[in-house]
């Protein structure tokens, strides 16, 4: 029970940095974008297992909601997924995430997603094996963001 306490914390920081970016990746060839989540001010809510583990107000611009379909990744990691499936309401990913270390953790999640909420199941595990599961919810508020929502 200890080391899930003392893991809290990382899974809760791993899941708030979900919400910091989305990966950059240039498409293979040029195709019409696929209607994902709308820009504005959103809120995001993460928990792990039943346990609150936090919530932030993002903004999110065009290009990070046009980043939404090539599947989610923070900063901080290169995500590699070998099934990137962000489509009709339904989101399925399946892969890696390596951070600067060069150490990889597994990762899955699954969920939905409307132009205006998206839930997200994660599973992933710790760098030591430690296995992870939480959830992330986000909604949009409003169209424009506030000045004080990065």
């Amino acid at each position: 029970m200890r080391s899930i306490a003392l893991a809290a914390p990382a899974i809760a920081a791993s899941l708030a940095a979900l919400a910091a970016g989305f990966a950059v990746t240039a498409p293979a060839t040029a195709a019409a974008p696929k209607s994902t989540i709308l820009p504005g001010h959103w809120e995001y809510s993460y928990r792990i297992g039943i346990i609150p583990a936090g919530s932030e107000d993002k903004c999110i611009k065009p290009a990070d909601a046009a980043q939404f379909s090539k599947g989610i990744c923070t900063r901080r990691y290169k995500c590699d997924y070998t099934t990137n499936q962000v489509d009709d309401g339904k989101i399925a990913l399946k892969g890696t995430w390596t951070d600067k270390k060069g150490r990889v953790a597994p990762v899955s999640a699954k969920g939905s997603y409307t132009p205006e909420s998206f839930k997200l199941d994660v599973k992933m595990k710790t760098i030591n094996g430690l296995p992870i599961a939480g959830v992330m919810s986000a909604k949009r508020l409003a169209a424009t963001c506030p000045t004080n929502v990065d």
